[in-house]
């Protein structure tokens, strides 16, 4: 692990390989560990640079305003990287999104897994979840926020919790309930780009969008939209898995990363 100091805060990255750098930015239930059993494979080709965002991991989270897209471009400058593949996962798909239209020139190719995308109207039930988990929130029932994200994230809509291996459950708690400890209302985020959804046809890199069988119909729906209005977008369902094909099936994501970028 090594730090870089990027827009007033120490980032925690993990840098290995060699070869055109590809950035790798974890889900917002997760941190860069959720990489961990994906990196040897794509390291055998690509300097994978792996961070925690704001509020992640080892990353703290100070108060005042700050942009995760902003973070991840200084972290690309401040590590001597000209041009990066990017790869992002629900948030940090969202993240890779506002990046990309900001700074072009800093992403050659775009990967795309279980994206969020602003002005969203999501379902009752997806809602719901969210509700259920604030209400916990408020009560200051940390473990259990965790565990409804698990539920709702890893599990996803249609398998029960035994159908996930308990291990794999418990690697995502622990990450989730991580960043819940660093909670700080006193930060606030914001975007480089006031919408992303209004000018996906602005992307210009090749993009790869994928989405897990399993996941919430919502992000397969947004899945659907990022690959139809995106240029030349590719699009690919993976069997078999949720929100976070990373840690499910790292050796199919890999796969299907590497072939895409050649």
């Amino acid at each position: 692990m090594a730090k870089v100091h990027v827009n007033g805060v120490d980032l925690a990255y993990d840098d290995s390989g060699r070869g055109d750098a590809l950035v790798l930015l974890h889900a917002g239930i997760a941190d860069r560990r959720m990489w961990d059993d994906v990196t040897p494979m794509l390291a055998e080709g690509y300097r994978v640079i792996a961070c925690d965002l704001r509020g992640f991991g080892e990353t703290p989270l100070p108060d005042g305003p700050f942009v995760y897209a902003a973070d991840v471009a200084g972290l690309i400058a401040g590590l001597g990287v000209e041009r990066a593949h990017v790869a992002g996962v629900s948030l940090g798909g969202h993240v890779a999104l506002d990046l990309v239209l900001a700074h072009p020139e800093l992403v050659d190719r775009l990967v795309l897994v279980g994206a969020g995308i602003d002005g969203w109207e999501h379902e009752p039930a997806l809602r719901a979840l969210w509700e259920k988990e604030e209400a916990a929130f408020e009560r200051g029932e940390l473990d259990e926020v965790a565990w409804i994200n698990v539920r709702t994230w890893l599990d996803g809509p249609t398998r029960g919790e035994t159908d996930v291996p308990a291990a794999l459950r418990r690697r995502v708690y622990e990450m989730q309930r991580a960043a819940l400890d660093h909670e700080n209302p006193a930060a606030t985020g914001g975007w480089l780009t006031s919408s992303r959804r209004q000018r996906l046809g602005e992307v210009t890199a090749p993009t790869l969008v994928l989405v897990g069988a399993l996941d919430q119909r919502d992000f397969r729906r947004i899945a659907r939209v990022l690959a139809d209005e995106i240029p030349g977008a590719r699009f690919e369902e993976l069997p078999g898995v949720a929100h976070l094909p990373p840690l499910e099936r790292p050796e199919a994501f890999a796969r299907t990363v590497l072939a895409f970028l050649g």
